[in-house]
Protein backbone atom coordinates (compact mmCIF):
# COMPACT_ATOMS: atom_id res chain seq x y z
CA UNK A 1 0.00 0.00 0.00
CA UNK A 2 2.81 2.45 0.73
CA UNK A 3 5.12 2.08 -2.26
CA UNK A 4 2.59 3.18 -4.93
CA UNK A 5 2.31 6.56 -3.16
CA UNK A 6 5.69 7.60 -4.57
CA UNK A 7 4.78 6.72 -8.16
CA UNK A 8 3.25 8.85 -10.88
CA UNK A 9 -0.31 8.36 -12.07
CA UNK A 10 -0.54 5.33 -14.33
CA UNK A 11 2.44 3.57 -12.78
CA UNK A 12 2.46 0.48 -10.61
CA UNK A 13 4.78 -2.17 -9.27
CA UNK A 14 5.74 -5.69 -10.09
CA UNK A 15 7.37 -7.30 -7.06
CA UNK A 16 9.17 -10.62 -7.29
CA UNK A 17 8.32 -12.58 -4.17
CA UNK A 18 11.37 -14.24 -2.65
CA UNK A 19 13.87 -11.77 -4.10
CA UNK A 20 14.54 -10.77 -0.49
CA UNK A 21 14.85 -12.95 2.59
CA UNK A 22 11.40 -13.80 3.98
CA UNK A 23 11.91 -14.75 7.61
CA UNK A 24 10.29 -17.94 8.92
CA UNK A 25 8.14 -15.95 11.39
CA UNK A 26 6.06 -14.63 8.50
CA UNK A 27 5.32 -18.12 7.24
CA UNK A 28 4.28 -19.14 10.76
CA UNK A 29 2.01 -16.10 11.14
CA UNK A 30 0.38 -16.87 7.79
CA UNK A 31 -0.14 -20.54 8.55
CA UNK A 32 -1.10 -20.47 12.23
CA UNK A 33 -2.88 -17.12 12.12
CA UNK A 34 -4.91 -18.00 9.06
CA UNK A 35 -3.83 -14.78 7.34
CA UNK A 36 -4.35 -14.84 3.56
CA UNK A 37 -1.05 -14.69 1.69
CA UNK A 38 -1.75 -11.35 0.00
CA UNK A 39 -2.76 -9.81 3.34
CA UNK A 40 0.64 -10.76 4.76
CA UNK A 41 2.14 -8.15 2.44
CA UNK A 42 -0.38 -5.48 3.47
CA UNK A 43 -0.12 -6.16 7.21
CA UNK A 44 3.53 -7.17 7.72
CA UNK A 45 5.26 -6.15 4.47
CA UNK A 46 6.72 -9.68 4.53
CA UNK A 47 9.88 -8.33 6.10
CA UNK A 48 10.55 -5.52 3.66
CA UNK A 49 11.85 -2.69 5.81
CA UNK A 50 12.62 0.18 3.48
CA UNK A 51 12.23 0.67 -0.25
CA UNK A 52 14.22 2.92 -2.55
CA UNK A 53 12.76 3.65 -5.96
CA UNK A 54 15.32 4.56 -8.62
CA UNK A 55 16.33 4.04 -12.20
CA UNK A 56 17.10 0.39 -12.83
CA UNK A 57 20.63 1.25 -13.98
CA UNK A 58 21.40 2.77 -10.54
CA UNK A 59 20.23 -0.25 -8.54
CA UNK A 60 23.46 -2.31 -8.51
CA UNK A 61 25.46 0.64 -7.16
CA UNK A 62 22.81 1.38 -4.53
CA UNK A 63 22.89 -2.25 -3.38
CA UNK A 64 26.70 -2.15 -3.24
CA UNK A 65 26.70 1.03 -1.14
CA UNK A 66 24.09 -0.27 1.29
CA UNK A 67 25.90 -3.58 1.70
CA UNK A 68 29.18 -1.74 2.32
CA UNK A 69 27.45 -0.28 5.40
CA UNK A 70 26.37 -3.73 6.56
CA UNK A 71 22.78 -3.56 5.31
CA UNK A 72 21.02 -6.37 3.46
CA UNK A 73 19.79 -5.03 0.14
CA UNK A 74 17.94 -6.59 -2.78
CA UNK A 75 16.31 -5.52 -5.99
CA UNK A 76 12.75 -6.68 -5.31
CA UNK A 77 10.89 -5.52 -8.38
CA UNK A 78 10.28 -2.86 -10.95
CA UNK A 79 8.01 0.03 -11.81
CA UNK A 80 5.53 -0.78 -14.59
CA UNK A 81 3.16 1.28 -16.68
CA UNK A 82 -0.05 -0.03 -15.15
CA UNK A 83 -1.46 0.94 -11.77
CA UNK A 84 -1.49 -1.42 -8.82
CA UNK A 85 0.89 -3.86 -7.23
CA UNK A 86 1.41 -7.27 -8.73
CA UNK A 87 3.34 -9.88 -6.77
CA UNK A 88 4.89 -12.53 -8.98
Amino acid sequence: ENIPRVLSTGQGLEIKEGSWEILPIFKCLEKWGGVPHREMFNIFNMGIGMVLVMDESDAPEAVRILESYGEKASVIGKVVNSEGVRII
